[in-house]
Formats: C-alpha cells, sequence, structure tokens
C-alpha cells in the first residue's frame, strides 16, 4: 500500500506545472495535441457526483453516472481513447493457464486490481458454459487459444444466442453472428480475443432490430461495449433489480451507444454478471442495503489500460 501511495504522490508531482488547478477541480490537466499525456498518470474519482477520470501517456477515460427517476434507472458511460500504437480493450484473465478452472475464477475488481487494469466490464461469462460439459459454448478464443469452436445456428430463441464479438491486436472490434465464422477462421484473420453471448446490438453504424425484439428484452442489469472507430470507444453497465435502478432490456445500451457515434456494439452478461469497475473499485451497486456486494466471480474481464497506482488486492474496495 506504501509504495501504491508513493507512485501516485510522484504521478501527482509529474502534473504539478500543467495545472495544479485543474487537477484539484478534477478537470483533466494540459494534454498534447494527441489527446493524452506527455507523462505520468492523472486520477480523479468523485462517487458523490458520479464522475470518474483518467488520464496517461497512451489513455483518457471519462465516466459518468448517469441517474433519472421515471422510471428508476441508473447507468454508467465510459468515454475511452487509446493512443495510435497503444492497446486496445483485451480480455484480461485471473489466470491465462487455467482459464476454464472455476476455483481460479475472481471478483472483476480483484481481477483489476491483480493485473492493474484501468477500466474494465464484466465477460461473456463463457467458461460457465464450458464448465457444463453440454450444450454449445460458442465460439470462445484468449490471447490466440480457442477453448471452444462449438456453437449455436444463427437466429435460435434462446439467449444468449452467441453471437461473437472479436476483438484484434490493433484495437479493431467487430460482430459476427454466431455461426457466421469458425474458429479458425477467426484466428486467421487475425483476431486474438473472440467473446460469445449477444446479440449483436450495432454492426456497420446500425441497430440489430431482429436481435433487440427477439432477446434480451425483460429489465435485468445490462452491460455492453462499443467503439465508435478504433482507438474510441465506449463502455456502459446499467444497474438493475434494485430500487434506484429498475434495469431494462439491451436496447437501453444499445440506443445509447448508437447516440454516442458506435459503428459497433455488443451485448455483454448481464444479470449478477453485470459490472463496471475503475482503479480496482467496482462503481456500481448490486443489491439495496449492500454497499460493498461485489458481482459474481468471473475468468476475465474486458478491460482496457495499465498503472501501477491501483490498490492492492487485499486492500478495502
Amino acid at each position: 500500500m506504501i509504495r501504491k501511495t508513493i507512485a501516485l504522490l510522484l504521478a501527482l508531482l509529474l502534473l504539478w506545472g500543467v495545472g495544479c488547478a485543474a487537477a484539484e477541480e478534477g478537470e483533466f490537466p494540459a494534454l498534447n495535441d494527441a489527446g493524452f499525456l506527455d507523462s505520468g498518470e492523472f486520477v480523479f474519482e468523485d462517487e458523490e457526483n458520479g464522475v470518474w477520470r483518467y488520464a496517461s501517456a497512451t489513455l483518457r477515460v471519462e465516466i459518468y453516472r448517469r441517474e433519472q427517476t421515471k422510471p428508476a434507472r441508473v447507468w454508467y458511460e465510459a468515454e475511452v481513447f487509446c493512443a495510435e500504437g497503444s492497446t486496445g480493450p483485451r480480455m484480461i484473465a485471473n489466470d491465462p493457464e487455467h482459464w476454464k478452472v472455476a476455483a481460479n475464477m475472481e471478483y472483476p475488481y480483484k481481477i483489476a486490481r491483480k493485473t492493474g487494469t484501468v477500466l474494465a466490464l464484466s465477460n461473456d461469462f463463457a467458461q460457465l458454459r464450458i464448465q457444463q460439459k453440454k450444450g454449445r459454448p460458442g465460439i470462445i478464443i484468449r490471447d490466440g487459444k480457442v477453448w471452444s469452436d462449438r456453437t449455436k445456428k444463427q437466429g435460435v430463441k434462446d439467449f444468449p444466442n452467441l453471437d461473437c464479438l472479436a476483438i484484434w491486436p490493433d484495437g479493431d472490434m467487430k460482430v459476427y453472428y454466431s455461426d457466421e465464422m469458425t474458429a479458425e477462421e477467426y484466428l486467421e484473420a487475425g483476431a486474438i480475443d473472440v467473446l460469445s453471448f449477444g446479440p449483436i446490438l450495432i454492426r456497420d453504424g446500425e441497430l440489430n432490430e431482429k436481435g433487440l425484439k427477439q432477446y434480451g428484452t425483460s429489465r435485468a442489469p445490462r452491460t455492453a461495449v462499443g467503439m465508435v472507430e478504433k482507438g474510441h470507444y465506449w463502455f456502459m453497465m446499467l444497474e438493475g433489480r434494485i430500487k434506484r435502478s429498475r434495469g431494462d432490456g439491451i436496447r437501453f445500451l444499445a440506443e445509447k451507444l448508437l447516440d454516442k457515434g458506435c459503428t459497433t456494439g455488443f451485448n455483454l452478461d448481464g444479470g449478477d454478471t453485470a459490472c463496471i469497475v475503475f482503479m480496482g473499485h467496482q462503481l456500481c451497486k448490486m443489491q439495496d442495503g449492500k454497499k460493498h456486494l461485489a458481482s459474481r466471480r468471473t475468468s476475465d474481464i474486458l478491460g482496457v489500460g495499465k498503472s501501477e497506482l491501483l490498490p492492492a488486492v487485499s486492500d478495502p474496495w
């Protein structure tokens, strides 16, 4: 903990000459022409007002908690910019070598702390489908390794329909229908991670109206990711099943992503899996009367950014 505190102080000292007053107010310090810091890290957290910010030489993140009363909804919108040549969103495992082992699953905020991940969403919960050893888990690839190549036919009635989100090393993200490509074809195309859940929310700048009408129409916690272009992304999470936020269908976040200019959008696992984590802290609320209730344990997270300023795994969150 002492090491983390010293690192944070050093980072702030590096920023002193570029706008101490701005940092105190929570605004980003002076950024270069590309929209990032020349050096160091900037972290701002204001839970009361629902604003969080991060900046480094390769990453800029700005998060807002949005609220409305009729109907009751609370959701989080995180805009992400990655510098050209840096690593974009990736799947980050708690234990890469034993990814599907149930005993190695962990809370998302602890995975973020362990790996130093700046911003993260929940995953596709594919490890559960693989552990059950029945049915079709979907096309699952992590860090270039195929964990499953068995999927459902496009248009099945059950949810999730196992549509895919493919991620490339250069930060590109594309969505495909469940059986549109094989695992081998994804690898040949250069994809390094493939998630399987769905449905597709946005493809080529258009809402997937058929999928939005067919799947995920009940009120529930939801999580989704979208890409405007390579290097520019939106992470979103909607709280649900609590008094302040009843949740909604997947269309709610799909339309939010489209409004933000996303040309690609994908629905991740919701319910008790759904969460958003910033600098090792879970931002969202899971149940009424439970201040620190974490989302369910998973094998990995969809994350972006690396920092040494996160708390230790054992520290209070």
